[in-house]
């Protein structure tokens, strides 16, 4: 990558600390929104920032609460609470192509059905569709709600599902108007590539789906055929 990062502290509402880095680049830029349990930096997002250099766009990848630098704890999260640390972000990168993973593509996929105005495009890795049944189905004894991931164990309170619950998943793909790039692996076991097929399918915008053979969820070792693939459709 070339060129310097600028780290950047803000509150969103409730005071909340979120901790980003900007690539300076000609604009609209690209955001990154990671994946539950992980963090601002990390092989897709280094890619990203990469190929946003050599392009001279401008990059900004950030720390959702409850991850990395930023301030709460995981296991009080919502849904709600990453959609508006990004609609913090945005308010300072302005209009933008949104590229998330996992739980981060289906925030980025909210923003741009509820902010169109914010948003150039969609580039959506593996998002984390059906994740309120995928919550409920690791409900525990007790009501807490048990979810693995690649660096860990977390267990949520009703909290997140109560907020999963008001967001009606079947009125989002034909709520979104940016152009959509989906990028899913074959042999994904976190969410099935029917998930995104099924997204696409329901998409009135214009729309890719690239289903990356023998691919798994986190889909880092074709990162630089994606992100090709995504720069022709986007035109970036």
């Amino acid at each position: 990558m070339t060129g310097s990062l600028q780290r950047i502290e803000f509150a969103p509402a409730g005071g909340h600390r979120v901790v980003a880095d900007r690539l300076a680049g000609r604009t609209p830029g690209l955001v990154w929104l990671h994946g539950l349990g992980s963090v601002r930096e990390s092989i897709k997002s280094d890619a990203l920032f990469a190929h946003a250099a050599s392009l001279g766009r401008e990059a900004w990848r950030f720390d959702f609460r409850g991850h990395g630098e930023s301030s709460q704890a995981l296991a009080d999260t919502t849904l709600t609470d990453l959609i508006e640390d990004t609609l913090a972000v945005l308010a300072r990168a302005g209009r933008s192509w949104l590229v998330g993973s996992s739980l981060g593509g289906l925030v980025a996929a909210w923003i741009a059905a509820r902010r169109s105005e914010l948003v150039e495009g969609l580039v959506l890795l593996a998002p984390a569709l059906r994740f309120l049944p995928h919550m409920r189905a690791r409900t525990l004894i007790d009501g807490r709600i048990r979810l693995e991931y690649h660096s860990g164990v977390v267990d949520f309170g009703p909290r997140m599902t109560d907020d999963l619950a008001r967001h009606d998943e079947s009125l989002l793909a034909p709520s979104i108007e940016a152009p959509t790039f989906v990028a899913h692996g074959e042999l994904d076991d976190a969410v099935p590539l029917a998930a995104s097929e099924e997204f696409v399918a329901r998409l009135r915008t214009r729309k890719s789906l690239f289903v990356v053979p023998g691919g798994d969820h986190r889909l880092h070792e074709p990162i630089e055929a994606i992100l090709a693939a995504a720069r022709a459709f986007h035109a970036w």
